[in-house]
């Protein structure tokens, strides 16, 4: 049975094989035994746009820029940069001049990730942006520089420290 509210499997209660008594007291607290055909079907459906229009992706994208720009906040890592590699999208955090990375092999998802970083950015006409960023109530200035790469688009992620206010 499809989950009502994201669309995954989940295991599937056979109203044939519960016991009335069991069905009863299901009901009694609330729970429902099965799910409408309707409610599936909507769901699909929902699952089904979002995935064929490309805000799946863009969604995917989000998570994962996000989580690469908390992991480098809670690392301490200067900077981030992103290039595109045989394998993927390689992701190194730089701490000084030092870095350690991984590699993105999802294409879609390095997709989904530049392309969000170059609408935030707003780097359609220009070589360099700021990204406005909030994480765990502060708020970050992300400079990001776009440079050329053995022919392809990289870019360099500056995290600056928010500023402590002074009395």
């Amino acid at each position: 049975m499809d989950c009502t509210y994201c669309g995954r499997y989940e295991l599937q209660l056979d109203v044939r094989t519960l016991s009335k008594a069991l069905i009863r007291k299901l009901n009694k607290k609330g729970f429902d035994v099965g799910t409408r055909e309707d409610e599936l079907s909507e769901v699909r459906g929902k699952e089904l746009e979002k995935f064929s229009t490309g805000d799946y992706d863009k969604e995917r994208g989000l998570q994962m820029l996000q989580s690469l720009l908390e992991e480098a906040i809670d690392g301490g890592a200067d900077a981030i940069e992103l290039e595109y590699v045989a394998e993927g999208l390689e992701v190194t955090f730089m701490v000084g001049s030092s870095g350690i990375g991984s590699v993105v092999d999802d294409r879609m998802l390095a997709a989904g990730i530049i392309g969000l970083i170059v609408e935030r950015a707003k780097l359609q006409n220009k070589s360099s942006g700021v990204i406005d960023w909030a994480y765990r109530g502060k708020s970050y200035k992300i400079t990001v520089a776009e440079y050329e790469s053995f022919g392809e688009s990289a870019f360099k992620l500056l995290l600056q420290r928010p500023g402590r206010k002074r009395a």
